[in-house]
């Protein structure tokens, strides 16, 4: 059993249990934290305030250390953590402006939707949960007003105001994050008279306001990993944009994360996330936008849980955006999965990406959270050749169409091997872009370095310089992957 040291008066924490009640079923996340534990705290005067059945955890109040040695004395207690530490967002793009028109189509037209919205595919009753920062003013927005007129927000929680009325939720601004989630919302589901400015507009919602904003702390982890179970076992829903994200920037700079912790093992919301996937839930998360934070570059949490899907950002060339937080070097499977074109951060990325699962899923219902995860992955401009800095590249969805129609998987990648050679010529073709992407790569998917190449005599020459194994590039039309080795 681990215990912190404290040195402030009042702390809040996590206390983990090391069982539930000796229940050894299989069918662990199913089944309710222990009542015996519960009542025990409770009798020792340490009440409950979140309860995470997932988790086989509970947050409670203690007062001073002389509660952790009290702690102590319960031999099914696994491990307290505390919850008390300075969390921000892991982007701050609330601040951003709202996307313009040229954003929104910029980024339909990318995932090539065209045969999606002409067959009508719109995520017809697909339940989607939104857990974010606030959504202020969602009804006044031109882009939602459809959603609201047609009953299609379901159910709304609000994890800092108890009892929060319909009217408060959408009107009253409690924070300058507020907003935040609102952008979400029309990314995933804007549309205004016969401009679609998310792919799923006919979906139903279910939002959850877990972030304060301004009083940046772990509570925020708290109402996050209670949004997450409300969600799945009480409304039953399978797909979940959270566009929040946890690493460092904290008001505390103790509370910050260490960079081997984005792990997909150690963070309270990493976990909460994998028990969702274990339970069936799509899970589309923002990458974070730390990538020219010399300090960080990497994802945040939940973005590291391998059984997520965390989408990246990147501009109108490919390239991955300068903000985009790229995949840990140390573990051994890609993050992000994918990306998309966002001016404002990855925030808004990921909401794109789970409008496409929505429809998706109305497509294929029968299909699994991991299968429709697959499909998203294997209709990317790059599979199977993934990187940490563009995952599998942008999802198509017309391919992600044929891959559900026929179950056959075709890679457009063009594979040239050059073990002699340290440099190759590309022939360009028309309607080809003037320069192009390339990901140098030390090994399978750890880029590098990233380079813009433009056309010389109507060839891009890529050249080998810092012992590549292999090298993507990307054209604008094509995909090449270089084996140099």
């Amino acid at each position: 059993m681990s215990y912190p040291a404290y040195s402030s008066d009042k702390e809040r924490v996590w206390v983990i249990f090391d069982d539930k009640c000796n229940n050894i079923s299989l069918d662990f996340f199913n089944q309710k934290v222990c009542d015996d534990y519960l009542s025990m705290l409770k009798s020792r005067g340490f009440e409950p305030q979140t309860i995470s059945h997932w988790l086989n955890a509970a947050t409670i109040k203690i007062d001073k250390q002389d509660d952790v040695d009290h702690l102590k004395e319960f031999d099914f207690i696994k491990e307290v953590r505390p919850v008390q530490n300075d969390w921000k967002l892991g982007t701050c793009d609330w601040l951003a402006p709202i996307y313009g028109e040229q954003q929104s189509a910029y980024v339909i037209k990318q995932l090539n939707t065209k045969k999606l919205m002409e067959e009508g595919v719109h995520g017809e009753n697909i339940k989607i949960g939104v857990i974010d920062a606030g959504f202020w003013n969602a009804h006044k927005n031109e882009y939602l007003k459809s959603l609201f007129n047609n009953q299609q927000i379901k159910a709304y929680k609000d994890y800092f105001v108890e009892n929060r009325s319909e009217k408060s939720f959408f009107n009253e601004k409690i924070t300058g994050s507020d907003s935040h989630g609102t952008t979400v919302l029309r990314m995933i589901a804007g549309q205004h008279e016969n401009m679609r400015y998310g792919l799923a507009h006919k979906s139903n919602f279910y939002l959850a306001r877990t972030d304060h904003g301004d009083k940046e702390n772990r509570t925020d982890e708290e109402n996050w990993i209670a949004a997450l179970e409300w969600m799945v076992d009480s409304l039953d829903i399978k797909l979940i944009n959270s566009s929040l994200g946890y690493s460092i920037g904290f008001d505390s700079s103790k509370d910050n994360y260490k960079k081997h912790e984005m792990d997909g093992n150690t963070s309270m919301v990493t976990l909460a996330a994998e028990a969702a996937v274990k339970k069936g839930v799509l899970l589309v998360v923002s990458a974070g936008n730390e990538g020219e934070n010399d300090r960080w570059r990497i994802v945040s949490a939940p973005a590291d849980a391998k059984g997520v899907l965390s989408v990246g950002a990147n501009n109108k060339n490919g390239q991955k955006a300068s903000y985009s937080s790229i995949g840990p070097t140390y573990i051994d499977y890609v993050k992000p999965e994918v990306t998309c074109y966002s001016l404002f951060g990855t925030s808004f990325s990921a909401p794109v990406i789970t409008g496409l699962a929505a429809c998706l899923w109305e497509i294929a219902p029968s299909l699994t959270a991991q299968e429709l995860k697959d499909v998203i992955i294997k209709s990317s401009s790059f599979y199977p050749y993934g990187n940490n800095y563009t995952g599998f590249g942008v999802p198509d969805a017309h391919k992600a169409m044929k891959i559900l129609s026929t179950g056959e998987v075709q890679s457009d990648a063009i594979v040239i091997h050059s073990k002699e050679n340290k440099k190759i010529k590309i022939d360009a073709i028309e309607e080809e872009h003037s320069m192009a992407i390339v990901f140098h790569k030390k090994d399978d998917f750890v880029v590098i370095r990233q380079e813009v190449v433009y056309l010389e005599k109507e060839k891009f020459r890529i050249r080998r310089v810092n012992n590549e194994t292999s090298s993507t590039v990307w054209t604008g039309k094509r995909h090449f992957e270089i084996i140099w080795k």
